[in-house]
């Protein structure tokens, strides 16, 4: 068993910046989306065992903040933890630090176990949800993170 948070890392490609030199925020979803199935996969969802067990995972919903912007080449990584889940669903926040350990934005996604066959909710695999529950002892925080339920509004004085 992990005893800590799964880390996610890559480097800003050239091709993730856009006109205003920095990483476009298209792709601050492909880097979200990647350390999901890199986290997935960890927990023994990955391609092969999709596969087999005619069982993934979909993105219901997500909401990212930018705090920081991030330049090409730069070392990033995300970090994962479990909010809350069910029998079927994921509630995850993550947090993408560049390498000085600055917060640069946050993701917070609303996962949902899919059979593959109907396209169907279905119930977590037996061997998945147990390494579930075990992250989530190790992943889960009392303090919620507080950009958490963050509401897109025009704050008027």
């Amino acid at each position: 068993m992990t005893t800590k948070k799964f880390n996610y890392q890559t480097v800003v490609k050239p091709e993730w910046v856009d006109h205003n030199n920095h990483m476009n925020d298209a792709e601050y979803n492909r880097v979200f989306s990647d350390a999901t199935d890199a986290w997935l996969a960890q927990l023994g969802l990955n391609e092969q065992t999709i596969n087999e067990l005619k069982y993934t995972i979909f993105t219901l919903e997500n909401h990212v903040l930018y705090l920081k912007e991030i330049k090409v080449n730069q070392r990033i990584q995300c970090e994962v933890t479990v909010i809350d889940y069910d029998t079927k669903r994921i509630h995850v926040f993550m947090n993408l630090y560049d390498e000085a350990c600055n917060k640069c934005a946050t993701y917070e996604v609303m996962l949902m176990g899919i059979a593959t066959e109907t396209t169907k909710p279905a119930p977590f695999p037996e061997e998945f949800k147990s390494a579930l529950e075990a992250y989530a002892i190790i992943a889960t925080e009392d303090i919620k993170p507080r950009e958490l339920g963050h509401k897109i509004e025009i704050k008027r004085k």
